[in-house]
């Protein structure tokens, strides 16, 4: 994706922009008059004391700016909703891009990074889309009309400006290259700002518990220091280029006066001539300035354009292929054949076969960092498989939509992931048209109905940011609620219950084996009192081994199990 593509958000509203260019064009020969009723006082109605032409003139002047103000009102308020409009397509076009990219994508960018893109750089391509670009449709036809009325004045001062005018586009040929460079450090200071400041305050509860607040003020001073010292220099940059800028104009205006006053004294034209030629070259000098701005504008928001094609130009790795379809999982048997899977050049899974049958309760275990997690997300594809396949129900995932796959598997999670919002439209998140009832089943699976109904407001309590309101295994028990409410035939509790105590555990792991006695169930937990209640357990000894069996039979056949949880099976012998 290029400058160029952006152009289509233009495009879409292209029944508004022929009203404000029509409008634009009525105007301009509008504009364009006054000057010259200005000549006509001045060498009419003036040498000749003549009353009547004078109001005549004015009236027609007061007419012409009334008319010419109402069309710009109309011309600006249709300009300010189709840019908004504009805007909006842009923001919801990176927004709905960001979120089909995978999830290796997000694991190497910041947040802030992504927040700042979405509000700052899409506000500078917006202005360029929306008021450069227009701007310059507008104004070459008003300079070639300003042109031939001072040609029509007095031609020989008309050439004497063309030739000196195009000094004024000396200032931005020796500033393009410094302003590129200010503004990419402006940019950049600015968006680690915003990071930091994401960081800061999600991270508040650690920063907090570790008393660094002293630290993180001197980080955020640190870094608004180095964000204003930017900025400084893009206005000392910005200060120069007006002064010199202001110093060009007044050279051009200068040498016309002086020229035009020759002319004058010479007899070879008249003073309301000259008037109207300084007011026309005032505009046409304005026009300069404005063409100067737009190569500048260029500049600055080249910067926004390449920072979103980037994002644009990144093409999600998981996608529907072309014959996938929407399926209906009906027994929730799950097949891995031969996976492979790494990041960069390791190998997480390698060559990895097993089967877990439909309806079967299994318990995922392994040390840490052997890849369980990774496993799971493969299944729903929150990753592709460099090798292999994985199948549900005899059906490879990739076969399936994306959406139909994901809608059937609920998954809770070892963090919660839980939104600013109330309890209940948390646990409906996931199943957005569920009944109370279906409500307050899934809270009694996951044993949460108790704290619940003890909240102020119970079900419509606001839960805060992070769910900072309520307690770790409150929040592991809401994210456990809004994964069974799917009734799906496939559930994946990854560390979901590491939070709670050993009594709640046990019944949550009862109250899932009896409440879905035809769905999959697959747990990842490191303690052995859930991991009994499956009714197999399969232990993922290496990238490309994973053995299978009840806890007592791993126990005795396999020392590394019994190494896993050898000091929980020392207590409970105990």
């Amino acid at each position: 994706m290029n400058r160029m593509s952006f152009g289509k958000y233009l495009y879409r509203h292209w029944k508004s922009w022929a009203v404000i260019l029509t409008l634009w064009l009525i105007s301009l020969p509008l504009s364009l008059l006054n000057p010259y009723l200005a000549k006509l006082i001045i060498d009419k109605a003036y040498p000749d004391r003549d009353l009547k032409l004078f109001l005549i003139i004015a009236v027609i002047g007061a007419s012409i700016f009334a008319l010419n103000s109402a069309i710009n009102y109309f011309s600006s308020y249709l300009l300010q909703r189709t840019k908004r409009e504009v805007h909006f397509d842009i923001t919801i076009s990176i927004f709905r891009h960001l979120q089909n990219l995978p999830l290796k994508f997000f694991n190497h960018k910041s947040t802030g990074e992504h927040i700042y893109k979405i509000v700052s750089d899409v506000n500078a391509v917006t202005y360029f889309l929306c008021d450069t670009i227009p701007q310059m449709f507008m104004i070459i036809p008003r300079a070639v009309f300003i042109l031939i009325i001072i040609f029509f004045l007095n031609s020989k001062l008309a050439l004497f400006a063309i030739c000196i005018i195009p000094l004024a586009y000396l200032e931005p040929y020796f500033f393009t290259k410094f302003l590129r460079q200010v503004t990419t450090l402006v940019i950049e200071k600015s968006q680690q700002l915003w990071i930091r400041l994401y960081e800061t305050f999600s991270h508040i509860h650690l920063i907090k518990a570790l008393g660094k607040e002293d630290a993180e003020i001197n980080r955020f001073e640190g870094d608004l220091k180095e964000t204003m010292v930017a900025e400084l220099k893009n206005e000392r940059l910005s200060n120069i280029r007006i002064l010199s800028g202001s110093l060009v104009d007044r050279i051009i205006s200068g040498a016309v006066i002086l020229y035009g006053g020759y002319l004058v004294i010479k007899g070879k034209m008249s003073l309301g001539s000259l008037s109207a030629v300084m007011i026309y070259l005032t505009q046409l000098v304005g026009l300069s300035k404005s063409i100067n701005e737009f190569f500048q504008a260029i500049t600055v928001s080249s910067i926004s354009f390449k920072r979103l094609t980037e994002i644009m130009d990144t093409k999600p790795q998981i996608t529907d292929s072309c014959n996938a379809k929407d399926y209906r999982i009906p027994r929730g048997g799950i097949e891995f054949k031969n996976v492979s899977f790494g990041y960069a050049e390791k190998f997480i899974l390698q060559n990895l076969s097993f089967t877990i049958e439909p309806g079967a309760k299994i318990a995922l275990v392994g040390p840490s960092g052997c890849g369980k997690s990774t496993l799971l997300a493969l299944i729903v594809r929150l990753y592709e498989l460099q090798e292999g396949a994985i199948e549900i129900d005899g059906l490879d995932i990739k076969q399936v939509r994306l959406k139909s796959l994901k809608e059937q598997i609920g998954i809770a999670l070892q963090e919660e992931f839980l939104w600013n919002d109330t309890v209940k439209n948390n646990i409906l998140y996931t199943k957005e048209n569920a009944s109370m009832d279906e409500v307050i089943r899934a809270v009694a699976i996951a044993e949460a109905d108790d704290f619940i109904n003890s909240l102020p407001q119970g079900f419509d309590t606001l839960i805060g940011e992070n769910a900072c309101r309520i307690s770790e295994g409150q929040k592991q028990r809401l994210a456990i609620a809004r994964a069974v409410i799917k009734r799906a035939k496939i559930l994946i509790l990854d560390e979901a219950l590491s939070s709670l105590d050993s009594r709640t555990e046990d019944k949550i792991v009862d109250n899932l084996n009896s409440d879905f006695p035809d769905s999959t169930l697959i747990l990842v937990s490191h303690r052995l009192s859930s991991v009994r209640k499956m009714d197999t357990v399969y232990y993922l000894e290496s990238p490309c081994i994973i053995k299978t069996g009840t806890h007592q039979e791993l126990a005795e056949e396999n020392l590394k199990y019994r190494e896993l949880f050898a000091s929980q099976i020392e207590e409970a012998v105990i």
